[in-house]
């Protein structure tokens, strides 16, 4: 192959490096013609390692056919789909229409391809060629990128080709490879061998055209006559210079298709508007094509054939390349196109077929069309049920175009709007919900539309539009919907509370009491939990807490029926979700469905566990939902949950789960294209950062969680991991710079800001102007004392302490440690310890001091908080006392040595769930999950799963 040496390499190390068990994928870029389907095809001649090659070519007429190119590649495996796990095989079997229902979480279809293509490299090593990567539906292509950033350990190439023209990339998430044009000498060299006739003259003009792209070369040089190749004619008829590369070799085959039989063109025309390659429909389409005047039959294919425009094998007929079958689609009149694509839906008969002919009916339809707008909707229906919300969305939308029904059309714009929302294109749904809106006065399609727009201006506009969105659409369904319309007031609450909208949690709360005894019990009890929110937000904590603290033991008994339901309504995001987990769309004849709100009524039970500090609740009731979204197979739902989890265990102490915790919910999340849940998550690990003493990471989550929305979306976390860190860092001007910004801000009632009161009063205390503190602290004492946590009492005595004047400091330090050894909170305990260690040995009671502050050492040392541990460690020696850390390798515990994936690998696997259990558990491949325990066993100084048991992993609580 000429000129593409280095790509060639490049690929062939990656097939070699999976061939060792190192999964690997890239997306190679490039202009129509570039060669980006020869550089896969001679990867495939050359490939080492005698890999399984499984390939597939994205078809343009087939992109809004759901899971069509996926159903292509697989079709070497599908004696395998059988041993799938069960929600995985399900799911497949519902994408390919071969089982009623689809998946109900769009992205575990992508992971039963990872398995799947685990299974068929467990023999072999499994090379994926997937070309024309912008032209494969969009399920296909989503299914396909989850499971290529998931290849871990699997021996698995895969290699996607995608045309590069400027617009929107197909891929995202994995690694590139731009195709440039030909140097100068390989433009010579392939000349040379497919026209060695050329003179000089005209070979430097079909160069300088061509521009480096080999597709260009081989046309122009084909389509100059023997004159011009001599030298005796101008080298090449140019077009116009305003003409871009690819403009002129269009016009070029163009050009070419003008010169066949009339005929030739017409049965090109067919072959391009179905674009299957399947001859015998395109024949059987002639034919009905003859009756309009325009036949042709399988002798007229012979002069496109002479000219290689198509190649004819069996029963195939395939353009030899895409441009050629552009052009001759393009070059037939609009009547002609119109007539190919009604002999085309014509000959698709069956249900089997029932998607092609619909596409058809839409590519014939000029103007509105009743009949066809119904069939486009059933069209969007089946693909809805099926899980590609893509081209649920698609078909809806043009199902809208072709109706005059004002009605109909927003019923299917809202359904549109739903599907796009499922499928994550914001911008898309929120256009759709737009246009719905101005349609119509049903408040039930309002609610619906609303819901869209919501979720699109949580992400982009902020959470105060997004609460009043949801009210207002929440007013218009009261009266003949209650619950859904309390599932959207609840929605609007979280939303105004980190708007710091008062006055709209005000209003929700009426509106929800005016709801009054008539809406499902959980939801009254979240009703409840509101209503506490909006009295805390408004500084009233011994009204609001005691709201919230009653709702936790009713919202954890419902949570077992409640996330069953979860996946029931895409339309309805969770509190402050930026992004729905749930990519069930309702049907769009239906009003805004009933009930759906086991994720709300989840997310509020966590929510007032942590609110009220029941970190113990908080971690039990999260964990629960995480089991579920794993059980069910929900892995859009699963970063939220997770996240949830990962703050509870932050705030209980337990940061090496928090941290396993944390870096799955970023994957999944980073995998799943949640942008929203991503800023919030890197406040969240901030606060891991600023304990760990990392200030680099932490600085840049802080930066990352604030993203373009400043003040919302985890900057609340961030924002406080940063005030941690600078206190640890002993940078307290900074500390009370901070805290007195964000406690005058839209977050200064926020869970996480309330705790950091502490470390705003420390550092006022430190710069000896503690009087900065007092109203500050005044709200958290009211706060501690609402809750009845005995932690929080502990840390407000250790905050009177540091207010105090010297002389009574020390019962108030007393007083705390008296509360902290009632449980909770072990790093605030530990802080307790350091400070009034620092205390006694001020007072020159270096005995006294030195018992407190070795507590606090090996407290913190246990808790990873390092700069913490160095802290007490430095006052320690002050006193004189022996004060070493203890040893990196000495008294950590095994799981202190294991990575994120690792621990939550060993403590399934010892369990004894197998390899493939513990894959469908975490949503990797069986191999990868051999991979981290094999690194995971040496670091435990064990040898097989059976020496697990007897080993402390640190079980969470």
């Amino acid at each position: 192959m000429i000129g593409r040496h280095a790509e060639i390499a490049l690929l062939r190390g990656m097939i070699a490096e999976s061939g060792a068990g190192q999964g690997n994928a890239i997306v190679v870029y490039g202009q129509a013609g570039i060669g980006k389907s020869a550089l896969l095809a001679e990867v495939a001649r050359t490939a080492g390692g005698d890999p399984l090659v499984l390939r597939v070519t994205g078809v343009e007429a087939e992109a809004e056919l759901p899971f069509a190119a996926l159903h292509m590649l697989l079709g070497p495996a599908r004696q395998l789909i059988a041993e799938l796990p069960a929600a995985q095989r399900d799911a497949l079997r519902g994408a390919f229409g071969q089982s009623e229902g689809g998946a109900q979480d769009r992205f575990l279809v992508g992971l039963a391809v990872l398995t799947l293509l685990a299974d068929l490299a467990g023999e072999r090593p499994l090379l994926c060629l997937v070309d024309d990567v912008q032209w494969l539906d969009r399920a296909s292509v989503d299914a396909l990128v989850f499971a290529a950033r998931r290849l871990g350990a699997e021996r698995i190439t895969m290699i996607l080709a995608a045309r590069d023209d400027g617009t929107e990339r197909p891929v995202d998430g994995v690694p590139e490879l731009r195709l440039a044009g030909l140097a100068r000498p390989d433009c010579e060299a392939l000349l040379a061998e497919v026209a060695a006739d050329l003179v000089p003259e005209a070979r430097d003009r079909v160069i300088e055209e061509a521009e480096g792209n080999p597709l260009a070369l081989l046309e122009f040089a084909g389509t100059l006559t023997p004159e011009q190749r001599a030298g005796r004619l101008s080298p090449l008829p140019l077009q116009p210079p305003r003409l871009s590369l690819a403009g002129r070799l269009e016009q070029s085959l163009r050009a070419a298709i003008r010169l066949l039989p009339e005929r030739t063109q017409r049965l090109l025309l067919i072959a391009a508007a179905e674009d299957s390659g399947d001859l015998d429909l395109v024949l059987r389409a002639a034919q009905s094509f003859e009756a309009a005047g325009f036949g042709a039959g399988l002798a007229d294919l012979e002069p496109a054939e002479r000219r290689q425009l198509v190649r004819v094998s069996e029963d195939r007929l395939r353009f030899r390349h895409p441009l050629v079958k552009t052009a001759a689609y393009r070059e037939a009149p609009l009547a002609h196109r119109v007539a190919a694509h009604h002999a085309l839906a014509r000959v698709l008969d069956g249900d089997e077929q029932a998607d092609r002919r619909a596409w058809h009916l839409s590519a014939a339809a000029v103007g509105p069309d009743e009949e066809t707008s119904a069939v486009l909707a059933a069209t969007g229906d089946r693909a809805r049920q099926r899980g590609s919300h893509a081209s649920a969305a698609t078909a809806y939308e043009r199902a809208a175009q072709l109706t005059v029904d004002r009605r109909l059309r927003a019923q299917w714009l809202a359904a549109a709007a739903e599907a796009a929302i499922g499928t994550g294109q914001l911008a898309r749904a929120g256009a759709a919900a737009d246009r719905g809106r101005r349609l119509t006065g049903d408040p039930a399609v309002l609610a619906r539309l609303a819901a869209v727009r919501a979720v699109v201006d949580a992400e982009h506009g902020g959470p105060t539009p997004a609460a009043h969105t949801l009210i207002e659409a929440a007013v218009g369904i009261a009266g003949n919907a209650p619950d859904d319309a309390a599932t959207l007031l609840a929605t609007a609450a979280g939303e105004a509370w980190f708007a710091g909208d008062r006055a709209a949690l005000g209003q929700i709360t009426d509106l929800l009491a005016a709801l009054g005894p008539g809406i499902d019990a959980s939801l009254a009890t979240v009703a409840g939990a509101v209503r506490g929110m909006e009295r805390v937000a408004a500084g009233d904590p011994a009204a609001g807490l005691p709201l919230l603290r009653a709702a936790i033991v009713p919202l954890r008994a419902a949570l077992p029926t409640s996330t069953a339901t979860l996946p029931t309504s895409a339309a309805i995001p969770a509190p402050h979700a930026n992004l729905p987990t749930s990519t069930a769309v309702p049907s769009p004849h239906a009003n805004l469905p009933t009930p759906a709100a086991g994720r709300v009524i989840g997310t509020y039970a966590v929510f007032s566990a942590l609110m009220t500090g029941d970190d113990a609740a908080a971690c039990e009731m999260a964990a629960a939902q995480v089991d579920t979204c794993r059980e069910q197979g929900l892995i859009g739902a699963l970063p939220h949950a997770l996240q949830l989890l990962t703050q509870a265990q932050i705030l209980h102490g337990r940061h090496a789960e928090a941290a396993a915790s944390g870096a799955e919910a970023w994957q999944i999340a980073h995998d799943t294209g949640q942008a929203g849940r991503l800023r919030h998550l890197h406040g969240i690990l901030a606060r891991l950062a600023a304990i760990e003493g990392d200030d680099e990471r932490c600085v840049r989550l802080a930066q990352q969680a604030e993203g373009a929305a400043q003040e919302r979306n985890g900057s609340g976390w961030g924002g406080c991991a940063l005030t941690l860190l600078d206190l640890v860092r002993a940078r307290h001007e900074a500390v009370a710079e901070r805290m007195a910004r964000v406690l005058g801000g839209p977050l200064g009632h926020t869970v996480i800001v309330t705790f950091a009161i502490a470390d705003y009063v420390e550092a006022c205390a430190r710069l000896g102007e503690p009087s900065l503190a007092t109203e500050a602290f005044a709200r958290f004492d009211a706060w501690a004392a609402a809750s009845a946590q005995p932690w929080a009492a502990a840390v407000a005595y250790r905050c009177r302490a540091l207010l105090a004047p010297p002389g009574e400091a020390e019962a108030h330090y007393a007083e705390a440690l008296q509360r902290h050894t009632q449980g909770g909170r072990p790093f605030e305990r530990a802080r307790t310890e350091l400070l009034y260690g620092e205390w006694l040995r001020r007072g020159r009671r270096r005995s006294d001091a030195g018992v407190r502050l070795r507590a606090a050492m090996d407290r913190f040392a246990a808790l990873g908080a390092n700069p913490w541990a160095e802290r007490a460690r430095t006052e320690l020696a002050a006193t004189g006392a022996r004060a070493d850390l203890p040893e990196p390798g000495g008294q950590a515990r095994p799981l202190d040595t294991l990575t994120p994936q690792e621990l939550q690998v060993v403590r399934l696997a010892a369990t004894g769930a197998t390899n493939r259990q513990i894959a469908a558990q975490l949503f990797l491949s069986p191999r990868t999950v051999g991979f981290h325990l094999y690194k995971a066993y040496p670091k435990l100084g064990v040898s097989s799963r059976t020496d697990l048991a007897g080993i402390d992993l640190g079980w969470p609580a």
